[in-house]
């Protein structure tokens, strides 16, 4: 999703790379659960291409969807420069639409991006559509954030500290904070803001902001989605390790499978 910024020569999509260039925790997920469940694979809000370019680079066919069509420009560059150009198709669509394939092994849906669908109505066509596109025995995959909305509601207003790196392109600094401005705990609608301060080798700096509004989900909202899809739940787990769910948990893993025929 494309990110707001203000300060910065370096267009949305470019920062985005370096923004998130730092995490990789999931991406040996991903890999794994591709190559068990085989190709080809949708990545819905796949940006600027962190896991589609992984995904193909272990062999499988991937249709990344994006809204934005400047991420899906540089998430080709990404894959021609891997050598995976061929095997990565890019759409501009919503994660509300019908699904690019009919026959997917596997629909996944990394970093939250479930979350920005606010509308309930939305959440389901996502889930129908996946549920539509996949193969038989195929799943549809996503991770979210533990809601833990009343420590959330606490925290309003406050900048949270959220870690820095490097940009690797340029040598840049980058100092990532966060902060809630609104937290709705009946609906678990949130509004966040993240902030990037670029802090260049001369010394220069430069702001970056994204704000989002978000829908925190509640684990047990979860499988009546999948239900009312036409998927199963084959699990939950609390990690990307299959480490068990539990309230201190910091995210709910999911995998929904198509019955098969």
């Amino acid at each position: 999703m494309p990110p707001e910024m203000t300060g910065s020569d370096i267009s949305p999509a470019r920062g985005f790379i370096a923004e998130h260039a730092h995490y990789d925790d999931d991406l040996g997920f991903w890999e794994a659960h591709a190559d068990r469940l085989g190709g080809p694979v949708c990545d819905l809000g796949a940006a600027a291409g962190r896991v589609t370019v992984r995904i193909a680079a272990h062999g499988h066919e991937v249709w990344a969807v994006d809204t934005d069509p400047e991420m899906l420009e540089v998430l080709m560059e990404r894959a021609a420069a891997e050598g995976v150009g061929a095997l990565v198709h890019p759409v501009v669509g919503s994660m509300t639409d019908p699904l690019p394939v009919h026959d997917a092994g596997l629909v996944a849906v990394p970093m939250n991006s479930l979350q920005l669908l606010l509308d309930p109505a939305d959440r389901l066509a996502c889930l129908v559509h996946s549920s539509r596109g996949l193969r038989p025995g195929g799943e549809m995959i996503f991770d979210l954030a533990m809601p833990h909305l009343e420590v959330t509601a606490d925290l309003r207003g406050c900048i949270l500290d959220t870690g820095h790196s490097l940009d690797a392109d340029n040598g840049d600094l980058l100092l990532h904070t966060a902060t809630f401005d609104d937290v709705d705990t009946a609906t678990g609608d949130v509004a966040l803001r993240l902030m990037i301060e670029r802090i260049r080798p001369d010394g220069s700096r430069a702001t970056v902001e994204r704000g989002h509004r978000l829908h925190l989900y509640d684990p047990d909202e979860v499988p009546p989605l999948a239900e009312a899809a036409g998927l199963h739940v084959v699990c939950v787990h609390g990690g990307f390790r299959d480490e068990p769910l539990s309230a201190d948990s910091e995210r709910h893993v999911w995998r929904l499978a198509k019955e098969p025929a």
